[in-house]
């Protein structure tokens, strides 16, 4: 792992992190940023170097949503995450597997750049779901077609991805050099992006050439088309110019979490299109006076985008429901336990 520079400033630290470490309970804890979490490490640079801390009860009782993260700001006393700063933005997804919790990606991060590897047909569900969850986090999103290279028609790759985009950026890049120095002008020296995307998306690869070394370990794509999973922890990387970022793990799929204001801002084309409809409940499903069925004869891909959204937000609606049930059966469990504990103490 590399040695990030100790000065707190060029790691993004400033006036109004100061200040939120001062009004905590752990104001005489020292500063440190998260820059690397794997499953048996924590580790954080702060104003000497990198180095390991262990996370207190108190935070491990009660920790940030999600998680403690890469990007987060933590107070450290004797080498012991003592508290999280509240964070600006945080990219937050579904846990995996069964259990209905978030994860935080990554923590007050400025830009999310989203991978899309091209030599396979962009894959435009995939990328509006990813585009939702990056509005929804407080960041702005910035596409990356990576291997463009490989791409056929990069012309028509990148009219599918503008097309799904909505007012996020879209860049081609390659390790070779394109679109590198339009990925750089994205970011301001101190800020941070994360970058996301499939396994085989070429990440690691694009960090490598962002940084003008071969760092971070790479493999070749299989003969499917899938890519090797080479990253396996998130990790707070300085490129050259002083911005910050933060390499992920490949993700098969992004579950939404608290997504909403991320849905209607991919799709806020449709809701502008819906609000011209006869009646205000249409459902886009051959009512009479839909402007959208009107516009679809048009551009037929507005129907597939229409049934994008909805799918997503059937998602985030049943998420929701799973949430206020587990929020209430913890309610209830807190509420049996309180009563256990008073009629185990002695009466007097």
């Amino acid at each position: 792992m590399q040695t990030i520079p100790s000065n707190l400033s060029r790691l993004g630290w400033d006036a109004s992190h100061a200040a939120a470490l001062r009004a905590s309970a752990h104001a005489s804890a020292v500063p440190a940023r998260v820059a690397l979490v794997s499953a048996q490490r924590l580790v954080v640079i702060g104003e000497d170097d990198l180095r390991e801390v262990t996370v207190s009860g108190g935070v491990r009782a009660a920790p940030p949503e999600g998680g403690i993260t890469t990007g987060d700001w933590v107070a450290v006393a004797d080498e012991v995450v003592v508290a999280v700063l509240p964070r600006r933005s945080v990219l937050l997804r579904r846990a995996a597997g069964a259990a209905v919790t978030a994860q935080a990606v990554a923590a007050n991060v400025d830009t999310v750049f989203i991978a899309v590897p091209l030599g396979i047909p962009v894959g435009v569900r995939r990328l509006e779901r990813s585009l939702a969850i990056a509005w929804s986090s407080g960041a702005r999103p910035v596409v990356l077609l990576t291997k463009a290279d490989l791409s056929a028609d990069l012309a028509a790759d990148l009219d599918a991805a503008g097309a799904a985009a909505a007012a996020a950026q879209v860049i081609a890049v390659s390790a070779a050099g394109l679109g590198l120095d339009a990925m750089r002008a994205v970011q301001l020296p101190s800020q941070t992006g994360a970058i996301v995307g499939p396994s085989g998306a070429g990440k690691s690869t694009l960090v490598n050439a962002l940084r003008g070394n071969d760092q971070l370990a790479t493999a070749a794509v299989r003969a499917d088309g899938r890519g090797r999973h080479t990253t396996t922890h998130r990790e707070l990387l300085e490129l050259p110019g002083g911005a910050l970022l933060i390499d992920t793990p490949g993700m098969r799929e992004m579950g939404v979490w608290d997504a909403q204001a991320g849905i209607d801002a991919v799709f806020g084309e449709l809701t502008a299109i819906a609000e011209r409809c006869r009646f205000n409940d249409c459902a886009h499903q051959g009512e009479p006076g839909c402007a959208v069925q009107a516009a679809a004869q048009d551009d037929p891909g507005i129907l597939d985008r229409l049934a994008s959204m909805h799918k997503l937000e059937r998602e985030q609606r049943h998420l929701d429901e799973q949430v206020d049930v587990r929020l209430r059966a913890e309610s209830r469990r807190q509420h049996r336990r309180r009563a256990r504990a008073l009629r185990n103490q002695p009466h007097h």
